[in-house]
């Protein structure tokens, strides 16, 4: 096949050609925001998953809703290392961006630039992306506390009420919310809660590990209630199938049902590894229908660019001591394993390699599904330690 057409898109959040199995969380977020904008209360949906699910490619998917439907909107990707602060900062400049253009009261704008900027000289964090040309200056007693929790609702509070007014919305679109931490993540939540009272259009969704369901409550006890979380998983049989087959069909090619079973098989229903065996079998395959045949071709590259790109740099991360931690979780098998199975397969006990164990839920490589269970965060993550040389192990 002609790899200059090649539809499939592997990559960090990059779209695919065919968004499948992901209906019922697009009409979830459009029926959201169409019963906030009639003033009724919501739970903010979060997405929980591992990586390679799709939940960025999902994030993207509710933007483009929201500004199908005239919601400003902003996208901050939490960072473990960076200010959350100074990140609400950047997105709150890119919401009042769209937000100066489009609403038509003059008077509300400029107090809701303000505003804007009584917060942003408050969070003492450099703005990286152009910086604040409101050209006003802030607005005395609103927003500037130092407190995030008090001036981040004082700040879409007002953000509302502007919104409300010219019957639009807004939505703060926050991914890799673990990595912002529950200490951070105290402001955001209050924030949250207020607007949502208050029934106004401005929302906080947002995206994370399977963990992410407990940091928020840590944040806040009434989180759980506040937010709807929804898991994220593998694609069923049909939806891989579909995902493969369809941008295949647009350009005229199909697959045989052997090469679609033989990619489940690889995949899993993981979207990151379903776009990339996928573009490999289209670079190898000759002619339609593409076989299993194909597949099998392909399957090594696949896999050689799997390592690389997304095993690979993710075992590197870690210590050599975490590393045996994680080859002793492989040799317990795919699912979640005990804790003390972990320690007794490393000859210790569990407290010994405590150490090993946080460093690894700090570095966000495996999680706690349940207390004194643990698993990976990357899919396929065991069986690529088990094609590692042995002498990694022990």
């Amino acid at each position: 096949m002609d790899p200059i057409s090649n539809p499939y898109s592997p990559g960090a959040g990059t779209p695919p050609p065919y968004l499948a199995g992901r209906d019922e969380l697009q009409d979830a977020f459009a029926t959201m925001i169409a019963r906030v904008g009639v003033g009724n209360p919501v739970q903010p949906l979060v997405l929980a998953g591992l990586r390679g699910v799709g939940k960025t490619v999902l994030l993207l998917r509710w933007r483009e809703i929201a500004l199908k439907s005239g919601w400003a909107t902003a996208h901050v990707e939490a960072r473990a290392d960076a200010d959350l602060r100074g990140q609400l900062g950047d997105a709150i400049v890119d919401l009042l961006r769209q937000v100066s253009r489009q609403y038509r009261n003059r008077e509300r704008v400029e107090r809701l630039q303000r505003v804007a900027v009584s917060f942003l000289r408050a969070t003492g964090a450099t703005i990286s992306r152009g910086g604040l040309a409101f050209g006003v200056d802030p607005e005395p007693g609103v927003a500037d506390s130092g407190s995030l929790e008090t001036d981040l609702t004082e700040l879409l509070v007002e953000l509302g009420h502007a919104a409300k007014d010219e019957g639009s919305g807004a939505v703060v679109l926050i991914d890799e919310l673990q990595d912002a931490g529950s200490d951070r993540l105290v402001g955001v939540v209050g924030a949250c809660h207020r607007v949502n009272q208050e029934r106004l259009p401005v929302l906080i969704v947002g995206a994370g590990l399977p963990t992410v369901g407990k940091v928020l409550s840590d944040a806040k006890s009434y989180a759980e209630r506040l937010f709807d979380l929804r898991r994220v998983g593998p694609l069923d049989r049909e939806a891989q199938n579909q995902a493969i087959a369809e941008p295949a069909q647009e350009l005229g090619v199909r697959y045989e049902p052997g090469a679609l079973e033989a990619l489940e098989v690889l995949a899993g229903g993981y979207p990151f590894f379903i776009q990339t065996h996928a573009k490999f079998v289209w670079d190898v395959a000759v002619e339609s229908p593409i076989t299993d045949r194909d597949v099998a071709v392909a399957a090594p590259r696949a896999g050689d660019q799997l390592t690389r790109s997304f095993f690979s740099p993710r075992y590197d991360r870690a210590t050599p001591a975490e590393r045996r931690y994680m080859h002793a979780m492989a040799s317990r098998g795919d699912d979640a394993a005990p804790t003390a199975e972990v320690a007794s397969a490393l000859r210790r006990r569990p407290s010994d390699v405590s150490v090993q164990r946080d460093g690894l839920l700090n570095k966000g490589l495996v999680y706690a599904p349940e207390r004194g269970l643990v698993a990976f965060t990357v899919p396929h993550m065991a069986g690529f330690l088990r094609t590692l040389p042995t002498h990694e192990f022990g």
